[in-house]
């Protein structure tokens, strides 16, 4: 039926609006521990396999001395150091916010402002990590002073001394947690258990007191459906609402030192907790408001850097002999430890771990209980290296505590094959073909063999593929469940690269559409006419639900998102991450 004018005028207003919406790109790494605040990034194809991989180093810089991470976004890489400059005649030390180009390495802009070096049994200078988000930066220095920066060429938006204006007291090494954007707020692990200002202005938003926190970022933790922020503070840690910075509940964690460095890891209602300083760690369960303790022991202690978790392990650094160990998160068991990385970092990519040791030797290792299994390690660095290493589109980014800055390329020299996107859809008339879009790129030219397979499915069940030997073909399928299908190419000197992707096929649009990965409110939506596929019938009856209550902020968010979103009249796309299959007896790959 025809769209009333004053409808189509809202929806094209609010399209533009979320258009018009700075985002960070999905392979960006725009603050502290990446895009999910997990410290695992979704790249998949960044040549993770050294035995394939010719390890370069395509430029180097020097960004003053520091232990800040670095945030890469819309092709800017971001960081902070300090260093001695030359102000009325006078050399001073100053912190320096840099912004470089990612491809080449050139400083784009620099911000200083006057601050002490501070070494205090380390090498001193800022800890904390840019922030970028919505064309800002936001950054915080040990002493306190936080700065919103225009991301494009260093502007001061505005900025605020936390401990001179809100008597906040820095813990003994000063203030290290990044900045963490919610919303219009952007919050700091200052205050006993944090402070908030306005994003726009640098204005309070709340505040919880003046007691001294600990050194970890706030963490996001989905809660009986709702988004708290996790921080540790001096002797607790705690979850606050973003929103007012009211405390939900405290749990005490207790070091020498006063100590609580590392951010804890979230899984589900779950939360992992690790220190150092002979702490140890500690599984909590969180329900109902009450925290639970599933667990605890001595042996893994994350001093400084958050352990990542991948499929039910955690892999992380081990001040408990200068070791990489891995935990089963549900037991606290010790799977393997691997001594000789120190008090060094991990990210973890495609369910392989990028790991920096302590005195700058990078090792690519996959991410398995089983044990160790290094694929390559190299030097890329000298002197004391206790920044997390960030992987962005491909390079691989790494500092040490003078600041050497190094962009890393580990350029494959065998077949670079992408499987396309992951697929849902469903059977018409009992069966249905899908397009299989993959693609495969070779720098010599020279692939010898290039092959689909199907590699798991439902039992009984027959794929046929309409030509097999090429990387664009389609798949038919007669029966309902997941199957995983894989490319794999073999060049003339013999090395192999493969990729795969998950086909689920449901009994009908209905049920597919319930199932859809792509967002909760498709199958929200899909009820309201009970025929199971979102159109503008559903939308317009939810639009109206909405604006009866006048609440015209939650429409606007979820219009943007509906407008984004693709009906599922056709099969959905996405993109499944790394995909493991069940261990089952060796059998011929063709």
């Amino acid at each position: 039926m025809p769209t009333p004018r004053f409808m189509t005028i809202s929806l094209l207003a609010l399209w533009t609006t979320g258009l018009m919406a700075v985002h960070a790109r999905a392979d960006d790494w725009p603050h502290w521990r990446g895009p999910q605040h997990n410290g695992i990034s979704q790249e998949r194809h960044w040549g993770g396999d050294w035995a394939t991989c010719e390890p370069r180093v395509r430029w180097t810089q020097q960004v003053g001395t520091g232990f800040s991470s670095l945030a890469v976004a819309e092709g800017r890489l971001y960081t902070l150091g300090n260093r001695e400059l030359v102000v009325g005649g006078t050399k001073k030390a100053h912190d320096v916010v840099f912004c470089l180009d990612v491809n080449t390495g050139a400083f784009l802009w620099t911000h200083s402002y006057e601050a002490p070096l501070a070494p205090d049994s380390y090498e001193g200078g800022p800890s904390a990590t840019p922030t970028v988000a919505q064309g800002r930066v936001y950054t915080l220095s040990k002493r306190g002073m936080a700065y919103c920066l225009d991301a494009h060429d260093g502007t001061v938006v505005w900025q605020s001394n936390l401990a001179a204006t809100y008597g906040v007291l820095a813990p003994t090494w000063g203030f290290a947690g990044s900045p963490y954007v919610h919303g219009d707020r952007v919050i700091y692990n200052a205050g006993t258990h944090g402070l908030a200002l306005y994003t726009a202005d640098g204005r309070l938003a709340w505040k919880t007191g003046t007691g001294r926190p600990g050194y970890s970022t706030p963490v996001p933790f989905d809660s009986e459906g709702q988004t708290l922020l996790i921080l540790m503070g001096e002797k607790t840690f705690a979850a606050i609402q973003p929103e007012t910075g009211s405390m939900l509940w405290e749990y005490p964690w207790v070091t020498s030192n006063q100590a609580n460095i590392a951010d804890p890891v979230v899984d589900g209602n779950r939360v992992f907790v690790s220190t150092g300083y002979q702490k140890g760690s500690a599984l909590f369960e969180v329900a109902a408001g009450r925290v639970t303790q599933l667990w605890f022991q001595k042996n893994m202690q994350t001093w400084l850097n958050s352990a990542v978790h991948w499929q039910g392990y955690l892999y992380g650094p081990n001040d408990n002999g200068d070791a990489l160990t891995c935990v089963e998160l549900a037991t606290g068991k010790i799977m393997w430890s691997k001594g000789g990385f120190g008090n060094g970092s991990v990210t973890l990519a495609n369910g392989t771990l990028i790991v920096l040791s302590q005195s700058g030797e990078l090792s690519i290792a996959k991410a398995s209980p089983a044990g160790y299994r290094e694929t390559g390690r190299g030097q890329i660095l000298t002197g004391k290296c206790w920044s997390v290493p960030v992987l962005a589109h491909g390079k691989i980014y790494a500092r040490n505590a003078t600041g050497q800055l190094v962009c890393i390329e580990l350029e494959t020299t065998g077949p670079k094959v992408d499987a396309g996107n992951s697929i849902i859809t469903w059977l018409k008339a009992g069966t249905t073909t899908v397009g299989l879009g993959g693609a495969v790129v070779d720098d010599n030219g020279d692939i010898t063999t290039l092959q689909w397979s199907v590699v798991s499915s439902p039992p009984g069940s027959a794929v046929p593929i309409a030509n097999p030997s090429t990387a664009t073909t389609t798949a038919t399928f007669t029966k309902t469940g997941l199957y995983v299908l894989e490319l794999y190419a073999i060049d003339a000197t013999v090395q192999e690269g493969s990729d795969r992707i998950e086909v689920r096929v449901y009994t009908d649009a209905c049920e597919a559409a319930k199932r859809s990965p792509t967002g909760a409110h498709v199958a929200l939506l899909s009820g309201f006419d009970n025929d199971c596929i979102e159109d503008f019938g559903d939308f317009a009856v939810f639009a109206a639900t909405w604006l009866g209550a006048k609440n015209f902020n939650d429409l606007a968010v979820f219009a943007a998102k509906w407008l984004e979103d693709q009906s599922l009249t056709s099969d959905v796309l996405y993109d499944a991450g790394e995909i493991l299959l069940p261990v089952v007896q060796p059998t011929n790959r063709f």
